[in-house]
């Protein structure tokens, strides 16, 4: 079985290959897709409505900062964009709003972009080579100086990028746990993988809609009816809320060729 090379692409279909073999650390989620060589990450941007350009480059900005902590982590050097593709889930309306946000109709267009860099003088395929994986997770602490939606948003990306090399140091332990138990040595490093999210989107996008962590929550109250004695909603509590989560983890799945 081997991998096959791949092209540079800055959009459309993903690297296409299969292991020769692997040894991969425990609690990882499956990647949906194959990857070719290289340092691969997601980052999220967020720009007004209608500046969809300024969005991605804020985006990409953030994947390019994460990609770099992961390759000062592993002790390699990060090139061009060898793959980039993006998506933005809540698609906002341009438009006022009436000062009513909703998820149709938000100030801020919000994306997210999964990019592939490549390594600097790192292999180009591993066509018959022997492979070595292996996984980690880090949690980066959130501690919004404010309960609202910019200080979250900050927070988030900040965490994020803080436990992106605490990720990559763990998957690099569990690699060399993995070639000491093979006996085969650790060579080069020949990609770095971030899951897709289990959500099916990117959290860090925003919870109420487009880079919106606050937003009002209704909750019905039901009681039965004294005299029929079935449930009915005797009324609905409307109270304005924020989600943020204390840690934002990561992910992070390692391939080096075996020497």
């Amino acid at each position: 079985m081997r991998r096959l090379a791949v092209a540079v692409a800055l959009a459309g279909a993903a690297f296409p290959g299969q292991a020769s073999a692997q040894f991969g650390g425990p609690f990882f989620p499956p990647s949906q897709e194959d990857y070719g060589p290289g340092i691969t990450v997601s980052g999220v941007g967020f720009a007004p409505v209608g500046e969809r350009d300024r969005s991605a480059a804020r985006a990409m900005g953030d994947a390019r900062r994460r990609a770099e902590a992961i390759a000062s982590a592993l002790g390699v050097t990060i090139g061009e964009v060898r793959y980039a593709e993006l998506t933005a889930p809540f698609d906002p309306r341009p438009g006022a709003c009436g000062g009513r946000p909703t998820r149709r109709c938000s100030p801020l267009d919000a994306v997210n972009i999964d990019a592939t860099f490549a390594i600097v003088g790192g292999p180009t395929d591993s066509e018959g080579a022997r492979e070595i994986e292996g996984t980690g997770i880090a949690n980066g602490p959130s501690e919004p100086a404010q309960r609202k939606s910019p200080a979250i948003r900050r927070s988030l990306r900040a965490a994020r990028l803080e436990a992106t090399p605490a990720a990559a140091e763990a998957a690099l332990a569990n690699a060399k746990s993995a070639a000491t138990a093979s006996g085969m040595g650790l060579g080069q490093l020949f990609s770095v993988v971030e899951p897709v999210n289990f959500y099916g989107y990117q959290p860090l996008l925003g919870t109420f809609g487009a880079g919106r962590f606050c937003g009002v929550v209704r909750r019905a109250i039901f009681r039965p009816d004294p005299e029929t004695h079935r449930i009915r909603r005797v009324r609905t509590i409307t109270r304005r809320r924020c989600y943020s989560p204390r840690s934002v983890p990561v992910s992070l799945k390692l391939t080096y060729l075996g020497s």
